[in-house]
């Protein structure tokens, strides 16, 4: 169970330079095919955060292609994780822990957010029986190993106002943020994929799977954890399976079957919209997509991260 003290931080008395405490936060404009995201790493062994801002708005194979970038990688860690600013313009505020989020940044070019990311649900703790039936105290299982020692998704209502280089933007949509805390070494990361679908404050899913690259479609992924959240029901999922359809390694659409713990089915498909290569780690080729999916006749949009652990794939024939 998720408490409102965890959006603070967990360190323990003998941290190690390794352990981190990670937040992510995005938004959709659909209209304009813009998704934008926040992502922070606090690393309180060595005192710094890293702090990566980014807008893409196409289907991008180089960095050259994002929208709008702002990487910083040794900033100053805040001495509280829910209330600070940073010296890039990024400020945050929690409120009514630990589901909501004040999110303001000044950025450069014209460009700053201006958001509140609302939690429709109570976070879901990947190693809680009580709300996932797939936890396990082996982190092994989690799909990330020890990154997601402590971890959960919760979907949420973003709303707000962005400018994006000159470009006014409303926001107001449903994604997913998630938190984690725990030993999370550059070396030797876990190939993994955290995939979600939203349609609405009544119908999202959030996803987590193991991801073996040397395998073809339905068996590269398998699911380590995830929910359908069904007209404010948040429903746990016990199977599942997905597959990608692929120009090399970028995913550019999937096709999921997901299953909850009273035998319902929930089929969705999607295309990728827009894309980017993210070096969210020096050691890692993360594939953030934006997909729009599809449920029978109606239509969301998510999120789907890849991870490709370029100390473990590279010069192993994948490209």
């Amino acid at each position: 169970m998720i408490r409102p003290e965890d959006v603070s931080y967990h360190t323990p008395q003998d941290v190690e330079y390794d352990w981190a405490e990670t937040n992510y936060f995005s938004f959709i404009v659909p209209e304009a095919n813009l998704t934008g995201w926040v992502y922070t790493i606090a690393r309180p062994g060595i005192g710094a955060m890293v702090c990566d801002i980014e807008v893409m708005d196409r289907i991008g194979r180089i960095t050259l292609e994002t929208k709008y970038f702002d990487f910083q990688q040794h900033m100053p860690m805040p001495e509280k994780l829910e209330d600070y600013s940073l010296p890039n313009g990024l400020s945050l505020k929690t409120q009514n822990e630990p589901r909501d989020y004040l999110i303001d940044y000044q950025g450069t070019d014209d460009t700053f957010f201006k958001l509140k990311v609302a939690g429709i649900m109570e976070p879901f703790d990947i190693h809680d029986p009580a709300m996932d039936p797939l936890a396990s105290e082996d982190p092994n299982k989690s799909g990330f190993g020890s990154a997601y020692a402590n971890h959960f998704d919760m979907t949420c209502h973003v709303t707000g106002n962005i400018r994006v280089r000159g470009e006014d933007h409303a926001v107001d949509c449903v994604t997913t943020m998630d938190h984690s805390w725990g030993p999370r070494n550059e070396r030797g990361m876990n190939p993994m994929g955290w995939i979600n679908g939203n349609f609405g404050t009544d119908l999202a899913f959030s996803t987590i799977w193991s991801f073996d690259q040397f395998k073809k479609g339905w068996d590269q992924f398998t699911l380590a954890h995830g929910y359908v959240l069904v007209d404010g029901e948040v429903r746990g999922l016990t199977g599942g399976k997905i597959r990608a359809i692929r120009q090399g390694p970028f995913p550019m659409g999937y096709e999921a079957v997901l299953t909850d713990a009273q035998g319902r089915d929930y089929r969705f498909t999607g295309t990728t919209v827009n894309q980017t290569p993210w070096a969210c780690y020096s050691n890692i080729m993360a594939i953030n997509s934006t997909v729009r999916w599809f449920n029978d006749a109606r239509e969301g949009y998510g999120l789907a991260q890849e991870n490709w652990p370029l100390d473990r794939l590279s010069g192993k024939g994948l490209a």
